[in-house]
């Protein structure tokens, strides 16, 4: 059943009418996902925000590029928190998985 529209006469807030239209399209799950690029930096922190970035995801696993050995190792150990955190902030299981690449180049 489809969901009431409000009176003409009452206003309704930008966001609720293109959240709206955005669940409609068939991908909207997708775009959803990339909202954790924008959540990146307060869910990891500072220190590791200069050492990792999210690179893509594809089917839940986010591929995160890591700037030295010694930090990737060190995510290792932070990949399962780190994917729970996400979760958390996007109100839904999107990242099951965190791999992490070396970036090239320093």
């Amino acid at each position: 059943m489809p969901a009431r529209r409000p009176p003409a006469d009452r206003p309704v807030r930008l966001g609720d009418v293109l959240r709206a239209a955005l669940e409609r399209l068939p991908d909207a799950e997708r775009l959803a996902d990339h909202a954790l690029w924008a959540h990146w930096d307060a869910v990891v922190g500072p220190t590791i925000a200069l050492h990792a970035r999210p690179e893509r995801m594809r089917r839940g696993v986010l591929f995160v590029a890591v700037d030295s050995p010694e930090w990737m190792q060190e995510l290792q150990f932070l990949k399962h928190e780190l994917r729970e955190r996400l979760n958390l902030r996007l109100g839904r299981p999107a990242v099951r998985a965190l791999f992490l690449v070396l970036a090239g180049g320093a």
